[in-house]
């Protein structure tokens, strides 16, 4: 039987890599768009740490197969 700790696994790696990704792009950005305020407001590094936290935790209930 598939544990139920794949899915939430799989997603919260997913999560990490998109906010890697916005966080990049975010960072690429031109000076003109931080001027006029569209520089964004999530905290994509925080959001990263803690879905990889939160992935390594469920992946670890993944493997002791709870």
């Amino acid at each position: 039987m598939q544990s139920d700790y794949a899915w939430p696994t799989l997603s919260f790696v997913a999560l990490a890599l998109l906010s890697v990704a916005a966080d990049w792009w975010r960072h690429r950005r031109r000076e003109a768009d931080r001027i006029w305020g569209r520089a964004g407001w999530m905290p994509w590094p925080l959001i990263s740490v803690l879905s990889l936290v939160a992935a390594a935790y469920c992946a670890a209930l993944w493997i002791k197969g709870v």
